[in-house]
């Protein structure tokens, strides 16, 4: 146990030195014009966003700087997506890494539904995963939402998820128009009731 420890903390401090850089060129490719409504305090804060898109993955450090998302470990399993993943501010999901992340002030992404949502509707349940985090971290949740111009119809749900997406990613020009991120207000949590207090980040989700 103390070796994991140990590995992850220098994990943790090489993280530190990385700045995350936005795909920018991927966003202008894939998205288009992202607006940005609302701000986040800087230093340590869980930012907590649906899921609509494949897509949203590039979306977070360019509407917060030095944003580190949360995503499944697989993504570094492959040599040359693990070097343009941590360009880009990924880090694999990993509730004592995040703590330690943000505990050092670096803001830190997630999406509660771990799964992306075609139509944007927001129908898979919420993992308690955030709330645990940002209660040991001690720092504030940041909800917020991605909405696109352009969604796929239902037809796309006779399709796996991963098919879903690999479609979507074909048929980007089709889908290509803009996107609009809305930040909510800060709120804590304690942590003693992870279910009810993700129902209460659920809302302040879909409020917006």
């Amino acid at each position: 146990m103390a070796g994991v420890v140990h590995a992850s903390r220098m994990l943790v401090s090489e993280l530190a030195r990385l700045t995350p850089r936005p795909a920018r060129w991927l966003i202008a490719l894939l998205i288009g014009k992202v607006t940005v409504v609302g701000s986040v305090p800087a230093g340590g804060v869980l930012l907590c966003s649906n899921h609509p898109s494949y897509r949203d993955v590039f979306l977070f450090a360019f509407v917060h700087r030095g944003a580190r998302l949360l995503v499944h470990p697989l993504v570094f399993t492959f040599p040359f997506l693990k070097r343009w993943a941590l360009r880009w501010g990924f880090v694999q999901v990993d509730i004592p890494l995040a703590v330690e992340l943000l505990k050092g002030g670096q803001p830190v992404a997630i999406c509660p539904t771990g799964l992306v949502e075609a139509l944007g509707e927001d129908l898979l349940p919420y993992k308690t995963g955030a709330v645990r985090i940002a209660a040991q971290a001690g720092v504030p949740l940041v909800p917020l939402r991605i909405r696109y111009g352009n969604y796929p119809g239902p037809w796309v749900r006779r399709f796996s998820i991963t098919t879903q997406n690999m479609l979507l990613f074909l048929l980007w020009p089709f889908y290509r128009r803009g996107a609009t991120v809305t930040f909510g207000e800060p709120f804590r949590v304690a942590g003693l009731d992870p279910k009810a207090e993700t129902a209460e980040l659920r809302r302040r989700m879909l409020a917006l």
